[in-house]
């Protein structure tokens, strides 16, 4: 094996609002899970930290998509102005494509490393590293994964599924982040019921965990208004309370919280009497 370059310990992610918590950026031997409610940002945030890895720091990545084919990501992305395909040209960014199985195509675009049986997660990982050796990402690069909550529902195993799938997550993290320096991200629902069980173990494995939820105190009144903190993030200081933001044409926005959730009065009804 390629002995590791000297490179910088942590990297900024090029989204104003996440480096403002993250003063010393991210290190390079993480595994970080983006944890959220349906529809709170978590692919939007996970799209920018792609397109900032590749045209910022110039880095190799790899995508592995389980929740929709790669053309979905290259549409999600253009219609916010990050155009990959000259990355995906250039062989700087590949998609490791664990749904298009349900499709059955006969063909491939060369970006794109087609996996039969993504059920066998030892055949994923075993693809996921030889692409990694491929495109030399040692000390440099990231990885994807959208979505763990989706490769759960796909693996399956006679043993029981929360050990099987910690014992996938902890060999990804000792042979990507840890071995190589190559951090990886990974998007994951919650709460759902069915995991409940995986997810506590889960957090306990990763390094950071950046959960994306709606203000509660505006959910409540019928409003959503999207959040993000760092909960963890190991060997880097970080604050951790929760950013107020909105998905603009540019991603992420920080925004101010607005007024009306700040107080607890209820509106009254009443009339004067």
């Amino acid at each position: 094996m390629e002995r590791v370059p000297v490179l910088p310990k942590s990297f900024e992610t090029g989204i104003d609002a996440v480096d403002k918590v993250l003063p010393k950026g991210i290190p390079r031997n993480s595994l970080t899970i983006l944890a959220g409610d349906l529809g709170t940002g978590k692919s939007v945030l996970m799209e920018q930290l792609l397109y900032s890895m590749l045209k910022i720091e110039k880095e190799p990545c790899i995508y592995m998509n389980f929740e929709g084919p790669p053309i979905a990501l290259q549409q999600d992305m253009e219609s916010f102005g990050w155009n990959i395909d000259r990355y995906l040209d250039s062989g700087q960014l590949r998609f490791l494509d664990c749904f298009s199985f349900r499709m059955e195509p006969t063909e491939t675009p060369k970006y794109s490393h087609f996996v039969k049986d993504p059920k066998d997660l030892h055949s994923v990982t075993s693809a996921l590293f030889t692409m990694m050796e491929e495109m030399k990402m040692m000390g440099r690069g990231a990885v994807f994964v959208d979505s763990l909550t989706e490769m759960f529902t796909l693996v399956q195993e006679e043993r029981p599924l929360v050990f099987h799938m910690l014992d996938g997550v902890k060999s990804w993290r000792a042979k990507g982040p840890k071995e190589r320096l190559v951090p990886f991200f990974c998007s994951h629902h919650t709460p759902l019921r069915a995991y409940a069980d995986l997810d506590d173990l889960l957090f306990y494995v990763v390094d950071g965990i950046v959960d994306v939820r709606f203000n509660p105190g505006f959910a409540d009144r019928g409003l959503l208004v999207k959040q993000f903190r760092v909960r963890k993030m190991k060997g880097a200081p970080h604050e951790t309370y929760w950013v107020t933001f909105q998905v603009t044409s540019d991603g992420i926005v920080e925004v101010p919280l607005p007024v009306p959730v700040l107080t607890s009065d209820k509106p009254r009804t009443g009339k004067k009497k």
